[in-house]
């Protein structure tokens, strides 16, 4: 009795697998074989396909790239994109074009490429745009003569946790 059971489950679990093996493809293609049309009101779904070759996608446009040559300290990849690019936000562009470059930390000497088709000038950029985006050093000495002339001290600023 076990084994009738047993081999009946089987059958009917090969029987349910066979049926769920055909494909949704299959029986269109059935009945428009065999000449039979779908019910009027009723139109089979396409499953169309096509088989021809992939297209080849198109190459992608060749990038010629302006390369700056950093010489300033203080310059960063966002000073470089504002100057050529005229928008400091394009360093993230410049960072994808410059993947073996640290946007965080260049050096003298680095070389950077920018996209010219993004350049708005090829001017090398001068020191004076680079110190622009700093603040002013004062001068120390500017700021003790007009103390130690009045004869009067200023008291320091505190700072640090209260």
């Amino acid at each position: 009795m076990k084994n009738i059971c047993l081999s009946l489950a089987v059958t009917l679990l090969v029987v349910l697998l066979a049926s769920c093996a055909s494909s949704p493809k299959a029986q269109p293609e059935q009945s428009a074989q065999q000449g039979t049309a779908p019910p009027p009101g009723k139109e089979e779904p396409s499953y169309a396909v096509d088989m021809s070759a992939p297209k080849a996608p198109s190459p992608a446009p060749e990038v010629t790239y302006f390369v700056h040559t950093v010489k300033w300290r203080g310059e960063s990849v966002s000073i470089i994109a504002g100057w050529y690019t005229g928008d400091i936000q394009n360093w993230k562009i410049l960072k994808e074009h410059n993947p073996d470059i640290n946007p965080n930390r260049i050096f003298e000497g680095n070389k950077i490429r920018i996209p010219e088709n993004m350049m708005k000038t090829k001017t090398p950029m001068p020191k004076e745009f680079v110190d622009s985006f700093y603040p002013k050093q004062q001068r120390k000495d500017a700021g003790r003569s007009s103390s130690q002339s009045s004869g009067e001290e200023k008291e320091p600023t505190l700072f640090g946790p209260k």
